[in-house]
C-alpha cells in the first residue's frame, strides 16, 4: 500500500513538473475579454479580436511569451475601422492589472503582423522577457494594442492576464490514486 502511494506521488510530481513550464494567458479589459474597442480609452469603432490558434502562453523556463491573436470577420470577430498600422505590447503599467485595466504605458515590444486587413489579420510572434518583465507579466501590467489610421492612439486592446487553471492530468491522476488507496484500505478492513 505504501509503495503504491509513493509511486503515485512520484508520478504526480513528474507529470506536474513537465506541465508547469507553459502557462496560458487571456486578454481582458474594462469592456470584457479579448481585444475590444471599449478596452482602449477614447477609441471609436466596433472592431474586435482575440486569441487565435495556440493562443497566448508563457514558458517559465525559456521566458518566451508566445502571442497568437487575430481580428476581423475573417477570423470570427468584428472588423476594424482600417488596416492595423502599429501593433505592440505595452507595459509595464504603474499598478497591477493596470488599476482596473485603465492605465496606459509605453511600448515594450513591437509586434509584426502575419496577415493584415480591416476584415482580418493576425499576429504570431514570440518575445523573450527578463526576470523583472516576467514579474510584471504575472501582475497584469502588460497589454496588447492594435492601432489603425482612424484610431492612431489604438483601436482595440486587451491586458494579458493569466488564464484560470484547468484541472490537468496530474490533478486527476492524484485524485484517482487517493480514491484507489481509500478503497483498498476499506476493503482490507472489511
Amino acid at each position: 500500500m505504501n509503495k503504491i502511494i509513493t509511486l503515485s506521488i512520484a508520478a504526480l510530481a513528474l507529470i506536474t513538473s513537465a506541465q508547469a513550464a507553459t502557462i496560458p494567458f487571456i486578454l481582458t479589459g474594462t469592456a470584457g475579454s479579448g481585444l475590444r474597442v471599449g478596452n482602449e480609452p477614447a477609441s471609436s469603432g466596433t472592431g474586435s479580436g482575440g486569441v487565435n490558434g495556440p493562443g497566448i502562453s508563457f514558458d517559465t523556463v525559456s521566458l518566451a511569451l508566445a502571442i497568437n491573436v487575430a481580428w476581423g470577420s475573417a477570423f470570427g470577430f468584428t472588423d476594424l475601422t482600417g488596416t492595423v498600422n502599429n501593433q505592440h505590447i505595452h507595459g509595464p503599467t504603474a499598478a497591477n492589472n493596470g488599476s482596473g485595466f485603465t492605465q496606459t504605458a509605453a511600448v515594450l515590444f513591437p509586434l509584426t503582423t502575419a496577415i493584415n486587413g480591416a476584415t482580418g489579420g493576425n499576429i504570431s510572434n514570440t518575445v523573450t522577457l527578463t526576470a523583472a518583465q516576467q514579474t510584471d507579466l504575472f501582475n497584469g501590467k502588460f497589454y496588447l494594442n492594435l492601432h489603425t489610421p482612424t484610431n492612431a492612439g489604438g483601436e482595440v486592446r486587451g491586458f494579458l492576464v493569466q488564464a484560470a487553471p484547468e484541472p490537468g492530468a496530474a490533478g486527476l491522476l492524484g485524485l484517482g490514486t487517493l480514491l484507489l488507496a481509500a478503497r483498498r484500505r476499506r476493503d482490507a478492513l472489511a
